[in-house]
């Protein structure tokens, strides 16, 4: 199926084509023809299987005029500056969008809101703004959530309830997620929302993806992980720990030993987060050792391996952790470091994802300096 089959513009489809992109993913394919038709979605699908342009075309087609049409929520700054840069690919002239978020002036948001048919936002700063009455959405005819369960799992419940009473009941919800959590339907079942339900199985986009891990004893993790990234023909990494503490030192005993790593997590101001996953998509930093919290807005095209120093605590965190890696059909690799202790906690994953995380054998470890 094309673009055009779709019933998408023609001058949208010759922005894509700019864009290298001119076949729609199995996502875009199912869930814009019925956002076309006007009809309330649900849909679940793995990251870096083309959400962002499944939900965005038909709003950008469809929006016009001055007023505030279309509200997109994100959990994290990063991810929310992403998706308003993949949005304005394909935005006309007249088009308006702005970023909102947190950690910075109020005053060039306040602006932007103001003239924007589109506003792509975290919970928190929209929720300030709405409450201040510097947001107007009385024309809204499109509430869309990206990454809707991490929203849930990050607590934002109480804001998109605050959010959504501000909204016009007359309107059109677009929610977006890996998984579809209880939380998330019951805010459906609340609102009064009965959406269409799309769920997209694993296709090619993560079938290149090998997902392993390694027995491997606590006091010679760092060892394994040095010696993985050394041993590996990679893009870019992402290694994931469950402290920011434990991300500092990784990436700070990396780099003694020579790997191009730095840390990424919540205790960075949000200037030096920009920075760091500005050289990160620059490939001028090749390791990026992170918290959970802090790479939910990691959605780099070239990350080819995702490593977890420390085991996810869900089979929901593992697969938003393995989705950074072997996107849109390029070859990646999952590899969990696995301490005897932690077979149980980690045996519930290898269930959900059946058969598919295989044990591999131990490589010889390389020394490391402390």
């Amino acid at each position: 199926m094309s673009f055009k089959q779709l019933q998408v513009s023609r001058p949208i489809v010759q922005k894509l084509e700019a864009e290298g992109i001119t076949d729609p993913t199995e996502v875009q394919e199912k869930s814009i023809p019925l956002i076309f038709e006007g009809k309330d979605v649900l849909v679940e699908s793995e990251t870096g299987s083309g959400k962002t342009f499944g939900f965005s075309i038909p709003v950008v087609q469809e929006v016009e005029g001055n007023d505030t049409q279309a509200l997109i929520l994100s959990p994290t700054r990063e991810l929310a500056k992403q998706i308003n840069e993949e949005i304005e690919k394909i935005t006309a002239e007249e088009q308006e969008t702005v970023v909102i978020y947190g950690g910075v002036s109020y005053k060039p948001q306040i602006e932007g809101a103001k003239k924007s048919n589109i506003v792509v936002g975290t919970p928190g700063r929209v929720l300030d703004l709405l409450e201040q009455g510097e947001i107007d959405l009385s024309s809204l005819e499109y509430f869309v959530l990206d990454e809707a369960d991490r929203m849930m799992d990050m607590g934002f419940q109480d804001e998109l309830e605050g959010i959504l009473s501000f909204c016009p009941e007359e309107r059109q919800n677009l929610l977006f997620g890996a998984t579809i959590p209880r939380d998330l339907k019951r805010l459906c079942e609340k609102y009064s929302i009965d959406p269409e339900i799309i769920r997209i199985k694993r296709k090619k986009h993560t079938r290149n993806l090998d997902e392993k891990y390694l027995d491997i004893d606590g006091n010679k993790k760092l060892s394994a992980l040095y010696t993985l990234l050394e041993d590996r023909d990679r893009d870019l990494s992402i290694v994931f720990c469950r402290t920011k503490n434990t991300t500092r030192w990784v990436a700070k005993k990396l780099r003694k030993n020579g790997v191009n790593a730095q840390a990424l997590n919540g205790d960075m101001s949000q200037h030096k987060r920009e920075e760091m996953m500005e050289r990160f998509e620059n490939g001028e930093v090749n390791v990026i050792v992170a918290t959970d919290v802090a790479a939910r807005g990691i959605h780099v095209d070239n990350v080819t391996h995702v490593f977890n120093y420390d085991v996810p605590d869900t089979p929901d965190t593992y697969t938003h952790r393995i989705g950074r890696a072997g996107r849109q059909g390029k070859e990646g690799e999952a590899v969990t470091l696995l301490e005897n202790k932690q077979h149980s906690q980690f045996r519930q994953i290898k269930r959900k994802h059946k058969g598919k995380i295989k044990r591999m054998d131990k490589p010889n470890l390389k020394q490391i300096q402390m």
